[in-house]
């Protein structure tokens, strides 16, 4: 412990003299907010943990990043911060095919299909997610929890359009483009997902992959609600899109990447939909659609509902459950509150920055 504290000390005259609350990188390469020691949760873990390594010393003495005015000079950490990468949410073009549901490439950019390994070499998208920055993607805790045991997450897919074009790239206006495929490093699902409870409480789940996702045109982080402004905009009545390559009402599986716009609703009418399923929402839950052939579907779980706020796109909600059949007049789809889970996803990108940083 002293060792740390000294190293702390003794590295302030090294330091990078940022302000507070400026932007800056840890040492492990991840974006960070230069703030007191005493205010960054990830470093106090440290300094307080009698069995912290040297590495971990190192880490500390090395995340200086400069000190408050005064005599007493405290030291500031770059502090592991969830931010929204620069551009995120935003498109080059975004020129949608006008009365219908068809995605164009590079529409939804921040979208990814989950690759799973059915065993026997056999290898099927089964579920949705979204990028949130280079290294992390969001998806449904049901989408790992509530599958046969002999599927296992096989790969995160960014840039798909058409699942079955066997030919990993194709040229769009002179430009070649590929698939992009990533392994997971790590899951995290929610701790308190629970299969048995009925209306999918805490639906959430981090996927960590294992190699940084270079961003482009076709390849691009959605944003998260962070600001407090973006959380409290209202629902009822509000437009969103959803996307994904889920069911439609002809096929058992889209090939080609789908959207499709809904209207919010208050989780009252969801409440009243269910109540014959004895499913009730929560606030974490978000009501959304219940327009007869309008809605997300099997195969869809896990991806985003979007709203556009200005010119960029936020990521407000996961598809998670709804009608057993899908598109149901009255029926609205459910889907987990992005921005009730903040706190958590911070937590866990922050605690696992080093992590990724190694993968």
């Amino acid at each position: 412990m002293k060792t740390i504290v000294l190293l702390l000390f003794c590295c302030i005259s090294f330091a990078l003299c940022l302000e507070v609350n400026e932007t800056c990188t840890t040492p492990c390469n991840s974006t960070g907010i230069c703030i007191p020691v005493r205010q960054c949760d990830y470093a106090i873990k440290i300094l307080r943990n009698p069995q912290a390594t040297y590495q971990e010393s190192e880490y500390l003495a090395q995340s200086i990043c400069g000190k408050l005015p005064g005599p007493r000079g405290i030291p500031l950490t770059c502090c592991p911060s969830l931010l929204n990468p620069d551009g995120c949410g935003s498109l080059d073009f975004a020129n949608r095919i006008i009365g219908g549901d068809v995605t164009e490439l590079g529409e939804h950019p921040w979208a990814a299909l989950l690759i799973y390994d059915l065993g026997n070499n056999r290898f099927s998208p089964k579920c949705g997610g979204s990028l949130i920055n280079s290294k992390f993607v969001l998806t449904a805790a049901h989408c790992i929890v509530d599958v046969p045991k002999k599927w296992k997450l096989h790969r995160v897919r960014f840039s798909e359009w058409n699942t079955l074009e066997k030919e990993n790239c194709t040229i769009i206006n002179d430009e070649e483009v590929c698939r992009q495929d990533y392994e997971a490093a790590n899951i995290i699902v929610h701790p308190k997902y629970d299969i048995k409870v009925p209306n999918k409480l805490h639906d959430i789940t981090i996927i960590m992959l294992k190699q940084e996702v270079i961003f482009g045109k076709y390849v691009r982080p959605i944003c998260l609600p962070l600001d407090l402004s973006i959380r409290e905009l209202p629902i009822d009545r509000e437009d969103f899109t959803v996307t994904g390559w889920g069911q439609t009402e002809t096929e058992l599986r889209s090939a080609v990447q789908l959207h499709v716009d809904l209207v919010g609703r208050t989780n009252d009418v969801c409440d009243t939909s269910f109540a014959k399923a004895n499913i009730s929402l929560a606030e974490t839950h978000i009501c959304v659609g219940g327009d007869r052939g309008k809605d997300s579907c099997k195969g869809d779980s896990g991806g985003p509902l979007l709203r556009l706020v200005g010119t960029v796109w936020y990521q407000i909600g996961i598809v998670s459950f709804g009608a057993r059949f899908c598109g149901s007049e009255n029926f609205p789809g459910i889907y987990t509150n992005v921005g009730k889970y903040i706190p958590w996803i911070q937590d866990v990108v922050n605690e696992n920055h080093c992590a990724a940083e190694s993968g």
